[in-house]
């Protein structure tokens, strides 16, 4: 008995499928879960934006600031030399 069966398997799971009822909710929240989840990300998105828009950089700020300090005790190392010089003379 060697029968041999080649495309029924295939023919019979593609086929006999149909979604139930409760299939078809399942999918359904499903669908509405993804949305509500892609609705928080992008509200949560928004608000990273709309604070990150509303606070300034304090990099470009905090470069200036050393900039400064690097100058300010440049030339006081700089008054130091002079007044050593003028006492040594």
């Amino acid at each position: 008995m060697q029968f041999s069966v080649v495309g029924l398997p295939h023919y019979t799971i593609w086929h006999l499928y149909e979604p139930s009822v409760d299939d078809i909710r399942h999918m359904e929240e499903m669908e509405q879960e993804r949305k509500a989840r892609e609705a928080e990300e992008k509200a949560k998105q928004d608000r990273l934006e709309k604070i990150q828009n509303q606070f300034d950089d304090g990099a470009t700020q905090w470069e200036k600031d050393k900039e400064e300090v690097k100058e300010m005790k440049k030339k006081e190392v700089e008054g130091k030399d002079g007044e050593r010089a003028a006492s040594d003379v």
